[in-house]
C-alpha cells in the first residue's frame, strides 16, 4: 500500500454537505484516523475492488464449454485472417 507521504503529493478536493462531513469525521475519529486518511483509505479500497472485478474475465458454463471446444478444435483461418497475417509487421517506434 502507498505511504501517507506518497498519497499527499497530489491534491484532490470535493464538496459535501455539513451532515456528511460530520458523519465522516465521527467515523474517522472512532477509527483513530484523520478525515483525509479515512476517506482516502475507503476510496482506494473500493477503487482496487472495482478495477480487479473489471480485469477478470468470467464465463458462464455455456461460455466455458464453447471456449473449451474452440481450444480443442480451433476453426480454420478465414481468408480475411490470412490476409491480415500476411501484412508486414509495423515498425517498432523508439520513445
Amino acid at each position: 500500500m502507498e505511504t501517507t507521504q506518497g498519497l499527499r503529493q497530489a491534491r484532490m478536493e470535493f464538496k459535501t454537505t455539513a451532515d456528511m462531513k460530520v458523519l465522516l469525521s465521527q467515523a474517522a475519529a472512532l477509527d483513530g484516523l484523520d478525515l483525509t486518511s479515512f476517506v482516502l483509505g475507503s476510496a482506494i479500497e473500493k477503487a482496487r475492488k472495482v478495477l480487479s472485478e473489471h480485469a477478470r474475465i468470467t464465463l458462464a458454463k455455456e461460455g466455458q464449454a464453447a471456449l473449451a471446444r474452440l481450444l480443442v478444435r480451433p476453426s480454420q483461418p478465414t481468408t480475411a485472417m490470412k490476409e491480415l497475417m500476411d501484412l508486414p509487421d509495423l515498425p517498432i517506434r523508439n520513445a
